[in-house]
């Protein structure tokens, strides 16, 4: 019991998903971001992978050169011959193992008879949106040689290169001067500004930047983000612009959204609007989070349909590090974020239109519960709390299942935890867990098996952005959680924890219910385990009137 599920089930790497925003490019933009970005900052290690990468997407010899001959305007020589240097051994590697990669096409001849000068006046004006004649800038007034060896050399001679087009050389110079991090944001600014007016979209800055994460640093792309966000502003965009409405059942509607946290990090999520929804009125809105492992369209994107089949705007997204939503590395459990994604949730809804900021309430399913308790204590916003089989992840991880794991274990696992820290740091390959069994036999406890019939099941929750694999250093980090410190602050607010009269984590809502103030509920469904409460009609039919007669009371 003590390996089941409290702490994990098997080792294993897994791919990363995807966030959102890096979906946002197409594979050839996010190739070119990914070159410019190592390029500039010199990890000749990861260039080589990612320049391999380009190769076997199709990207061109001549295309992946020149988007390191552009990148010397910006972080110098050095940088750019080392960056091509990685280039030559990539490909003399490839050739001696017999791969002719595709040259492409060299740069067309220049036939502008004006000189450099006028011809790079005239590009800047073209891109920018600027007149050539708008007063100059003032380091321009200081040294009017720079601004003549930029309009010469900078426009002229690399922008009117034809390799690349004005939209690639702009997603280069973007992820080159964010990947520079903090002292060059006006440039930045000014480079985003550019890229918006020759086509890039804000998505694809945002995929930039998210590259820059991925592969540079969580501070680099912060202030990157910090940057963009001040720019739409600036421009009167919508810094996270929704996609369409679509419909999805029984009347309900659909948005998929994104918004940031105080991290920074872009989370992303499905809104419902519930039938004949009117935009001229004010809604009370309920957040839904996901357990832990699962993603917005397996159990709490179901709740939050239903809900909104009842009337109410529902959201539920992806935490942070999993599924569409952003942060790097991928698959990390970090307790802080997770809370935090609740309230990032909040600011989403109390600045929508179709919001009443003060009848938001949240369910947290399974982990989401914990986490979901957690938040509602520092967030007073949320005006009432339903938790569905709630998981202690802190005491799950510090205790095991049933709290059948000994103080001892524990700290073998944290010494365990600890020299693998110190392995990954030095370059050993990060090791991932799995929160689900990788086998099953006779050994294998029913509410295993459960879950495995839930994730597992393409005809219940299995999703390609759920794996159940997260790192394993994550383990010390929820082991140091404790969701319960202080819920008697969440009274006056209500609280209702729903659980399964045979779930294997009842005891985790009891410990809850006991610990927290009036007013309270402890609903138990008859029959019911943990994961029957997910997604099986014969228990939403239970659950759900429930849910509906909580948040009608408490959020009027």
């Amino acid at each position: 019991m003590t390996t089941l599920l409290g702490v994990f089930f098997g080792c294993g790497i897994v791919a990363s998903q995807t966030p959102k925003a890096e979906q946002a490019m197409d594979s050839k933009r996010r190739h070119i971001a990914e070159v410019a970005a190592l390029t500039s900052t010199g990890d000749l290690d990861k260039l080589k992978a990612v320049l391999i990468d380009g190769l076997n997407d199709g990207m061109t010899v001549s295309e992946l050169k020149e988007v390191m001959v552009h990148a010397y305007a910006y972080c110098g020589f050095p940088r750019a011959l080392r960056g091509l240097q990685t280039l030559v051994a990539v490909l003399d590697e490839r050739k001696a193992k017999g791969i002719e990669d595709n040259r492409g096409r060299e740069v067309s001849p220049i036939t502008d008879t004006r000189s450099k000068y006028e011809r790079g006046r005239d590009i800047l004006a073209e891109i920018s949106g600027i007149p050539a004649d708008t007063p100059k800038a003032d380091y321009a007034v200081l040294a009017p040689e720079i601004e003549v060896f930029l309009k010469e050399h900078l426009f002229a001679d690399l922008f009117e290169r034809d390799v690349l087009t004005y939209v690639e050389r702009e997603l280069t110079t973007v992820a080159i001067i964010a990947s520079l991090g903090k002292g060059v944001e006006p440039m930045l600014k000014g480079h985003m500004g550019i890229a918006l007016n020759v086509g890039v979209t804000p998505g694809e800055l945002r995929g930039v930047l998210a590259v820059v994460e991925k592969n540079i640093g969580r501070s680099e792309a912060d202030s990157g983000k910090q940057v963009l966000n001040e720019l739409l502003q600036s421009k009167g965009l919508i810094i996270d612009p929704e996609t369409s409405i679509v419909a999805v059942e029984n009347g309900v509607k659909k948005q998929k959204v994104t918004f940031h946290n105080r991290f920074l990090i872009d989370v992303v999520g499905d809104l419902y609007f519930p039938a004949n929804y009117d935009s001229a009125k004010k809604y009370a809105a309920i957040i839904v989070g996901h357990p832990f492992g699962g993603v917005k369209e397996q159990t709490s994107g179901l709740h939050a349909r239903k809900l909104a089949e009842l009337g109410y705007v529902t959201l539920a997204f992806d935490a942070s590090y999993y599924g569409e939503s952003g942060g790097y590395p991928r698959r990390i459990e970090s307790p802080e974020v997770r809370v935090e994604d609740f309230s990032a949730a909040v600011d989403f809804l109390t600045n929508h239109s179709a919001i009443d900021a003060d009848k938001i309430g949240v369910i947290g399913i399974c982990g989401g519960g914990c986490y979901s308790v957690s938040a509602t204590q520092i967030d007073h916003r949320i005006k009432a709390l339903a938790t569905i089989s709630m998981y202690d992840m802190g005491r799950a991880r510090r205790q095991g299942v049933g709290d059948s794991q000994t103080y001892e274990q524990r700290m073998a696992i944290l010494d365990e935890i600890g020299r693998q820290r110190t392995a990954e740091y030095g370059g050993a390959a990060r090791k991932d867990i799995r929160a689900l069994p990788e086998k099953v036999d006779e050994n294998t406890p029913k509410f295993a098996i459960d879950f495995l019939d839930y994730y597992d099941n393409p005809q219940r929750g299995q999703h390609p952005n759920s794996t159940g694999y997260y790192s394993y250093t994550s383990l010390a980090p929820m082991m140091n959680f404790f969701p319960f410190a202080q819920i008697e602050t969440i009274s006056p607010r209500p609280l209702l924890f729903i659980v399964g009269e045979n779930a294997v984590s009842k005891y985790f809502s009891e410990d809850a219910y006991e610990k927290a103030a009036e007013p309270k509920e402890l609903f138990v469904v008859p029959g019911a385990t943990h994961v029957d409460l997910y997604d099986q009609p014969d228990y939403l039919k239970v659950t759900l009137p429930k849910l509906d007669a909580f948040f009608k009371q408490y959020l009027k």
